[in-house]
């Protein structure tokens, strides 16, 4: 930002404005716009410093639109995601084992989790690597049936509701969003292995 800026001032700019928007906000994070905004330049503009800002911009994951016109001026926006700050999930294994009816329920759970997630779990990076939404639709949903059955009831949520956001398209911040919510689905298994020993697992 402070680049651009610079460039403003530098092209000698009667006005600069530096605009902060939140554009997206879902499941998977916040979308935010970074706009420098200017009236209309004294002279052409040394496009040295958008360059460089936008190769910054590029790294970190962003992208950055240029707008002109007789009404707005030149404005230059920056488009960067980011995540919500991450809350480690949680099970209520006492609560777990009273509603399944006692300590055999629990075990035959934690088996049939181990069999549903495991593998998917493992799968998930080759899933990421192909392009397209159904199939990753498709394995949310599995592993999010399997939290539910482990009354991970948030984690569930989570994971349905990105099935959901993903019928808008893919996108790099909500491609990380999958993976820490497959990380957290890891961490409740291995929560429920510790807790309640299966042989074989």
């Amino acid at each position: 930002l402070s680049l651009l800026l610079d460039r403003a001032f530098e092209r000698g700019a009667g006005r600069v404005a530096l605009h902060v928007d939140v554009v997206g906000d879902d499941i998977a994070g916040q979308l935010v716009h970074f706009t420098v905004a200017e009236g209309r330049a004294a002279h052409g503009p040394d496009e040295s410093l958008l360059r460089e800002a936008e190769a910054i911009v590029t790294a970190i994951g962003g992208t950055v639109h240029t707008e002109q016109g007789p009404d707005i001026g030149d404005r230059v926006i920056v488009e960067l995601a980011f995540d919500l700050p991450h809350t480690p999930p949680c099970i209520d294994v006492d609560a777990l084992r009273s509603a399944l009816g006692g300590e055999a329920a629990l075990r035959e759970v934690v088996v049939a989790l181990d069999r549903a997630l495991s593998s998917d779990i493992a799968d998930l990076d080759r899933l990421l690597e192909r392009e397209g939404v159904a199939h990753l639709q498709a394995w949310l949903h599995r592993v999010s049936g399997a939290l539910g059955m482990a009354e991970a009831s948030e984690l569930s949520r989570i994971g349905l509701a990105l099935e959901r956001e993903l019928e808008n398209g893919r996108r790099p911040h909500l491609d990380r969003a999958i993976r820490r919510f497959a990380e957290d689905a890891a961490g409740v298994f291995r929560m429920l292995r510790e807790q309640v020993p299966v042989d074989g697992l």
